[in-house]
């Protein structure tokens, strides 16, 4: 259960993005300076543990789990440099966003200069109001009308319920994989224990073409109001908009999905029926491609949807060399049920042709880390 005060913090030192666990030195408010194992605090993951190796560290209180760090005066733990409480839910956040540019979640005010700190997670709905980074701007979208979907490194924000204490929580989304998502947070205990991982389940809808997204159930965090995206996280920490090569495939990637180009060799073999798809997701995984979806499911996605664009290769004029197509493109999206595919050569030669898939991936639940099965 996230204690009372959960959610207050906004930034804590730069300091703890680059020193290991044991090393690390906070000033609190007093002037004193400690090191993380004199408080308590422990780390429960490590950067490069999630978000395809591009997170941050993950801590929690050890002598009483998600209880507010104190001092002597039993006062809680707060940063000095920022007058903020330690290790909450938002620390995470802040931490992770200060990676790209972001030094602090503040409101703008009317001459576009910082003004007072966010008070609780809760006031994540208002970060299009933010200060941010010039060409950084944060953006709410709200659940139940996103026309975008949630993507790795955005952040989950929670309803203000009893449950956080009525300040809300935040989460940042680690991987995303067909009906499901992955979340990583900090200051969430369950039966004295850290839990770092959480899970929440995603819907689609087509509204005259047009996808809306929901998330359904958010999990150990409860309901979800919507999410916060950043240009600057997408562009630094998920996207890899150079071509690469696995094998006698290409592909390259932003944060909802990677694009396959395949060979003429392979663009062929769909076309005779052949079921390669689970070839092609071997070289995807091997190159790295699918970083941002889960491991476990990596496989079955790529496999699924390859499939799939071979049934459209030999079903559609347009993509069967039989019409002069030479070799043909598609994307992997994470989430939503849109494939795009591009022929070469043929009556739409360089034009992307939207599909809709016949289903969302569904998800077994045992797959997942932080589901009730396996727990973290």
């Amino acid at each position: 259960m996230m204690r009372l005060a959960a959610c207050l913090a906004l930034i804590l030192s730069m300091v703890l993005l680059s020193l290991p666990a044991s090393a690390q030195k906070i000033h609190l408010k007093s002037g004193e300076i400690v090191s993380i194992s004199e408080l308590g605090i422990h780390k429960v993951l490590t950067g490069t543990d999630w978000l395809g190796g591009n997170g941050v560290d993950v801590y929690y209180y050890k002598p009483a789990p998600c209880a507010q760090p104190t001092n002597p005066k039993g006062e809680g733990v707060k940063i000095r440099e920022f007058s903020t409480y330690a290790f909450e839910c938002v620390d995470l956040a802040v931490r992770l966003y200060a990676k790209v540019g972001y030094d602090n979640f503040r409101w703008s005010t009317r001459d576009n200069t910082p003004g007072r700190r966010i008070e609780a997670a809760k006031d994540l709905v208002h970060a299009d109001k933010f200060q941010a980074p010039r060409n950084g701007q944060l953006r709410f979208y709200k659940n139940g009308s996103a026309d975008r979907p949630p993507a790795p490194g955005d952040l989950l924000v929670f309803e203000a319920s009893a449950q956080n204490g009525y300040f809300g929580h935040v989460a940042v989304v680690d991987w995303v994989a067909g009906d499901t998502l992955g979340y990583v947070q900090q200051n969430v205990c369950h039966t004295g224990l850290p839990k770092p991982y959480g899970w929440a389940n995603l819907e689609v809808k087509l509204d005259n073409g047009k996808q809306l997204f929901s998330i359904t159930d958010g999990g150990s965090g409860g309901s979800v109001a919507g999410w916060v995206h950043s240009d600057l996280i997408k562009q630094q920490l998920i996207d890899q908009p150079e071509m690469r090569r696995a094998g006698d495939i290409r592909w390259n990637r932003d944060d909802t999905a990677v694009y396959v180009y395949l060979s003429p060799a392979r663009t062929r073999a769909l076309a005779k029926g052949e079921f390669i798809g689970g070839a092609i997701a071997d070289l995807l995984i091997s190159s790295g491609a699918l970083s941002f979806t889960h491991d476990a499911l990596a496989e079955w996605v790529a496999e699924w949807v390859t499939n799939q664009v071979g049934e459209w290769i030999r079903s559609d004029r347009r993509l069967n060399p039989a019409s002069g197509v030479r070799s043909v493109d598609f994307t992997l999206k994470y989430t939503g049920r849109m494939i795009w595919v591009r022929p070469w050569g043929g009556p739409a030669n360089g034009k992307w042709i939207p599909f809709v898939m016949p289903d969302l991936i569904q998800i077994p639940r045992f797959l997942i880390p932080g589901s009730n099965c396996c727990g973290h």
